[in-house]
């Protein structure tokens, strides 16, 4: 896998933006309802595993937005520079050099928050424009 991209609608998240949204959604369940959490292992049963993308419906975008808006602030507030998740990919990396794959998949503070806030994004206009949310790799 090369990298995840996030779309819905009229958003089209940065490039390799969902790469770590396995990661994302595992961190988030810790913190779900008995409901939230029930939505989180279903998307997660679907990932494909021979096909290139994976759909998220609006309903489940809608029903998971405030958890996903409360895991953003929490990892955001990780950061060395809040509202920069940039800043910390470069000090995860420089710390890690030889781990840049496992830091993109979610062992990175920064690639976590780039991944949230997109994906927050995208769950937002799934709701305005009752479109499905495709995160395509």
């Amino acid at each position: 896998m090369g990298g995840i991209n996030i779309y819905c609608g009229s958003f089209e998240g940065e490039d390799k933006s969902g790469s770590p949204f396995q990661a994302v959604l595992a961190a988030m369940d810790k913190m779900a309802s008995a409901p939230e959490r029930s939505i989180i292992a279903r998307i997660l049963a679907a990932m494909p595993q021979e096909d290139d993308h994976l759909l998220i419906a609006p309903d489940d975008a809608r029903a998971l937005a405030p958890l996903l808006r409360r895991y953003a602030a929490q990892i955001d507030g990780q950061l060395a520079s809040p509202g920069d998740p940039f800043d910390q990919m470069t000090r995860d990396e420089r710390a890690s050099p030889d781990r840049i794959t496992e830091l993109q998949y979610g062992e990175s503070v920064g690639w976590l928050a780039y991944c949230a806030q997109d994906l927050l994004q995208a769950f937002e206009t799934a709701v305005a424009e009752q479109e499905e949310v495709a995160l395509v790799w």
